[in-house]
């Protein structure tokens, strides 16, 4: 058995409103203290200093139309019926990118993408190198009301589950990312103290990367897909992922392997409730 079974990784900055998940009372501080042999790494560091990438207004404009392309091929990946209200919405998002294209460019919310991007690369790296099997990447805006709970789970999860990846936060409910159709009731059993269904997809879909437990076989094929593509055109890594997932499911032969889901989540994106604010 590895020295450390499972490595913790927090995505955060210097400055965050969130600054209270780098410390002993942030999620992944408590989370190692319930998990034996867990180990955890904060990222606060600016990474893009290290990169030789140029944010040209030409580069920013390509990246606001990368984002659009890349959300009209995932509607045909989760086989979403393209309806005149959905052309309609995409449409929408296609005129504020034009008229954010003639408006001067947003250099520092690309900045900030490619920052959080290096980030996750980085910690994903850094879990490879501790030869922990699993590793679970947290975005500092992730919050859990019962870690007792989620220790549990998560100790569940990987003593049971053949799986690449695991979804663990709500930032958007299921019915508005329009993958419902794709899940169903996984054998494996939620063993944390609130009733949760573990569900498993039929190919690798993610709410978002805010919370997301892998293994470290999966990170391995992450990772080599990954440094496959360039750093622009900047795109949020939510889609980064979502490409590369098209691409090994289309490519490899339905790598990666199972996907899944716990629902109702256990983790929470602050960021995604309004005005930062949990339910509850």
């Amino acid at each position: 058995m590895p020295a450390t079974t499972l490595f913790i990784g927090v995505v955060s900055h210097r400055g965050s409103r969130y600054a209270q998940s780098q410390g002993e009372h942030g999620i992944a501080a408590r989370l190692a203290t319930a998990i034996p042999d867990s180990t955890v790494h904060v990222n606060t560091d600016d990474l893009l200093v290290t990169t030789d990438v140029e944010l040209s207004p030409d580069v920013i404009r390509k990246s606001l139309t990368d984002e659009l392309v890349l959300e009209r091929a995932w509607a045909r990946y989760l086989g979403i019926p393209r309806t005149t209200r959905w052309w309609m919405g995409h449409g929408l998002r296609w005129a504020r990118r034009a008229m954010r294209g003639v408006l001067r460019p947003d250099d520092a919310g690309m900045r900030r993408l490619l920052n959080i991007e290096l980030s996750h690369l980085d910690l994903m790296r850094r879990g490879l190198a501790s030869d922990a099997p699993w590793i679970l990447i947290l975005e500092d805006d992730a919050h859990c009301h019962d870690v007792t709970d989620l220790a549990a789970g998560l100790i569940g999860l990987t003593a049971t589950a053949s799986t690449g990846f695991v979804n663990l936060s709500e930032s958007f409910p299921l019915s508005e990312l329009r993958i419902e159709g794709l899940l169903t009731p996984s054998s494996i059993t939620w063993r944390g103290s609130v009733p949760r269904r573990v569900l498993s997809a039929e190919r690798p879909v993610t709410n978002t990367v805010c919370a997301i437990l892998y293994s470290r076989t999966f990170v391995s094929t992450l990772l080599d897909a990954w440094n496959e593509l360039p750093l622009t055109p900047v795109v949020p890594i939510d889609w980064k992922f979502n490409r590369i997932l098209m691409d090994l499911d289309s490519t490899k032969g339905g790598l990666p392997p199972t996907c899944l889901f716990v629902e109702p989540a256990p983790i929470i994106q602050m960021s995604m409730q309004p005005t930062g604010i949990l339910p509850g």
